[in-house]
């Protein structure tokens, strides 16, 4: 009996941390600072809406985004036309801005005579996606795939 006393106080000394008494437990979601990040969130058909053209009055369109969606984006849907002799300007089709979870930023390009644009730029400060979405181009069957999945997305 007078080993595991001397062993108790062993443990306890003065001094010495008390695991149990002096560390502090947080789960990972504890530690993760709150979300403080507003974006602009709505989506455009034409390209006369307010979501399109953030210059006019848009609070109404300022959202708080939730749990892990850190990222403001803007993804764009756009085409042009061509002949021989010309081709169109590029003209929107659809505009979604939202917070998101991820983000892969940049324009994947599909098609010869008409050409489809998906373009999607991303940004992590409040109210940061109030650009066009447009970005530099990349092309490959990667990005027919991702053309076709963000459309999936934005439709559904």
């Amino acid at each position: 009996m007078r080993l595991v006393i001397v062993l108790a106080l062993t443990f306890l000394q003065p001094g010495k941390p008390d695991l149990l008494r002096d560390s502090v437990h947080v789960t990972s979601a504890a530690a993760r600072p709150n979300n403080e990040l507003w974006c602009y969130k709505c989506r455009a058909e034409v390209p006369d809406d307010k979501c399109a053209d953030l210059r006019q009055n848009s609070s109404s369109l300022i959202h708080k985004c939730m749990n892990e969606k850190r990222i403001c984006m803007v993804k764009r849907f756009s085409y042009t036309t061509s002949t021989e002799n010309s081709t169109t300007a590029l003209t929107m089709w659809a505009l979604e801005r939202n917070c998101t979870k991820n983000c892969e930023p940049g324009c994947i390009v599909i098609g010869e005579r008409t050409k489809l644009y998906s373009c999607t730029s991303c940004c992590a400060t409040s109210l940061c996606n109030y650009g066009s979405g447009a970005e530099r181009p990349c092309t490959g069957a990667r990005a027919i795939s991702v053309l076709f999945l963000q459309l999936y997305v934005f439709l559904s």
